[in-house]
């Protein structure tokens, strides 16, 4: 009898010695910078996605909330870049969905990306999906090596498309919620800003779409108009195309205004000429020869007081002539 409680005891011993041990709950992790914490999924998914850099600090707690396209509600978390919405009829990894801010800012905005102009095919890194390219080495830089944890090996295509989906405007210079007039691209999740002043790794930063979105969300309509307001007046700017290997801002201006200008796709420090021309192609002025940056960049103000109305091209090209010169258009008004 005692032999036979003796091996029951042991069996039993075995039995929980084999079960595996529960995990602890990890605390949630809190940020005093906004009085907010991570806890859960939405924490492990913020941690192994990009942390801090990629998502900002939590603005709001974990809560249900509605969303726009779907007309469901989901358990929703806030971040300064983006919004978490936990999917748990989904399996790992997609239990956590982010949200298409880069769209939904836009929208707020008054702007439908889909009338922005489109990017050349033949550009670098070109969406056919929403005819847009990543032209800026630095912001493709950024796009290619961060992404989503989906599981393959290095950071694929799929996985950087999971994080900030496709471009959705040219890169324009812009001016962002904290005044500052830089470089700007979006994308469907995100809206990449150009600092080159900063030191690495933070001369590309992302936009803080979340903050904007919520702010914008919680502004109290507009009193609507007592009657119709007139038609718009003809817009001067219209139809003037897309700058390829560039960026102009304004491309549209009055006479005696300076347009700024950033070319690219040089080698570092490389002698490049740049020069004007009507859109007959006959040259105004002549060219001027410069060197690009480190980064085989050239940026400059253009004075137009000496242009009178009408379309140019802004030419610029490496002096032995063996790239596809940056071209950026422009008007200039009576």
């Amino acid at each position: 009898m005692r032999r036979s409680l003796l091996v029951v005891v042991v069996l039993a011993l075995a039995t929980l010695l084999a079960m595996p041990a529960r995990s602890a709950q990890a605390a949630p992790r809190c940020f005093p910078e906004t009085n907010q914490c991570l806890d859960g999924r939405i924490r492990q998914y913020w941690e192994q996605n990009g942390g801090l850099p990629v998502f900002g600090f939590p603005i709001t707690a974990q809560a249900p909330e509605l969303n726009r396209d779907t007309g469901q509600t989901y358990v929703t978390q806030w971040m300064e870049r983006n919004r978490f919405e936990l999917h748990p009829e989904n399996a790992a990894p997609y239990d956590v969905l982010l949200g298409r801010l880069g769209d939904d800012r836009l929208r707020q905005l008054g702007i439908d990306w889909q009338t922005l102009p489109k990017a050349n095919p033949s550009d670098p890194h070109y969406f056919p999906q929403t005819g847009q390219a990543i032209t800026h080495e630095p912001f493709w830089q950024y796009w290619r090596s961060h992404g989503l944890e989906l599981g393959d090996r290095g950071i694929s295509e799929r996985e950087s498309l999971a994080l900030f989906g496709y471009p959705i405007s040219p890169a324009r210079m812009e001016t962002n919620s904290s005044g500052d007039t830089v470089l700007t691209q979006w994308f469907e999740r995100a809206r990449f800003e150009w600092h080159p002043n900063n030191p690495e790794p933070y001369k590309v930063l992302l936009g803080l779409l979340g903050n904007e979105v919520r702010a914008a969300a919680s502004m109290p309509a507009p009193s609507p108009s007592p009657s119709p307001s007139p038609s718009p007046a003809p817009d001067p700017c219209a139809n003037i195309a897309a700058p390829r290997f560039a960026y102009i801002e304004p491309n549209c201006v009055r006479r005696g205004e300076a347009i700024g200008i950033v070319v690219w796709g040089f080698e570092p420090n490389q002698e490049i000429s740049y020069w004007v021309t009507r859109a007959d192609g006959a040259t105004v002025g002549a060219s001027t020869t410069v060197r690009a940056d480190e980064d085989g960049i050239f940026a400059g103000l253009l004075d137009t007081s000496i242009f009178p109305p009408g379309d140019y091209v802004f030419v610029a090209q490496d002096s032995r002539g063996e790239y596809e010169p940056s071209v950026a258009p422009f008007r200039i008004l009576p």
